[in-house]
């Protein structure tokens, strides 16, 4: 019998060792059904890869696999990321976009290489895309080959001494805008939330991306206050905006190990599987 789950039955924000997770997508789903989970979404950065994987572990397992993606992207200036769940995620157009996107993210790994040579600091480019099953790879990447050559002692210490954007070896990733990130989901059948809004500066570009098609919010999030999820129920249902949330899970042995979300119920899932549709 799968174990009683205290971290909430539905976990709609996860990543793989197809981006920058530690679990292997079907290991990822056999933690999910190990917690009682009912339903998962693998959401990799620029990728699906790890989807297929997920789901033919979930269908073997008893246990809804949503199939998604995080995808990186701009509002003017505003770095975020675009959640897509529910996505059909053998769509072509959604195919070529990420495979574009993997050639951009292994030409950023050769210029943070590049910068940390000019600090003094020698690694090697393949021992960054060995860290990766897949070509989504990115700074968590360069940061554990960091912390493997003692350079830094932990992860944390690599960001904020080097990969942080104000940080000398930080080098930007080209991305799309909001705009065109929440079209390429929609046009895969999925539906597009931004992500860990708690990372803007100002909450109140939200209402400006609600008007620029944006039709789910990520309300619940390991890392939102409750204070922080009040003012987001709020402000969702004042622009109109499906709430959607999820764990943001990497690592079991990193500080977001808890898979799950105890704040999405089941009416709150089935209404944004109704809205993708």
């Amino acid at each position: 019998m799968p174990a009683e789950s205290s971290q909430g039955l539905y976990d709609l924000h996860a990543h793989t060792t197809a981006s920058d997770g530690t679990l292997s997508p079907a290991e990822l789903v056999r933690l999910a059904k190990n917690l009682g989970l009912r339903a998962l979404a693998v959401t990799d950065h620029d990728t699906v890869d790890g989807v297929a994987e997920a789901m033919a572990e979930a269908d073997a397992l008893g246990i809804e696999l949503v199939p998604g993606v995080e995808i990186s992207a701009n509002f003017g200036e505003v770095p975020v990321h675009v959640l897509g769940l529910f996505v059909e995620y053998r769509e072509p157009g959604l195919l070529e976009f990420f495979a574009e996107a993997r050639d951009r993210r292994v030409d950023r790994v050769h210029q943070m290489v590049g910068k940390l040579a000019k600090l003094g600091i020698d690694i090697e480019p393949e021992s960054v895309f060995a860290r990766s099953s897949h070509g989504t790879i990115g700074r968590p990447h360069v940061a554990e080959v960091l912390l493997e050559r003692g350079v830094v002692s932990r992860l944390q210490e690599a960001f904020d001494r080097f990969l942080a954007e104000d940080g000398p070896a930080y080098v930007g990733c080209e991305t799309v805008s909001l705009e065109e990130a929440v079209v390429l989901i929609q046009r895969a059948g999925g539906l597009a939330s931004l992500a860990h809004p708690y990372v803007l500066d100002d909450d109140g570009v939200i209402a400006d991306m609600a008007a620029s098609r944006l039709p789910a919010l990520e309300v619940y999030h390991r890392d939102h206050t409750p204070e922080k999820v009040a003012a987001y129920e709020a402000l969702a249902k004042e622009l109109s905006l499906l709430a959607t949330g999820g764990s943001d899970f990497h690592r079991p042995d990193g500080d977001d190990q808890e898979l799950g979300c105890p704040q999405l119920t089941e009416e709150g899932f089935e209404r944004l599987r109704a809205a993708a549709k």
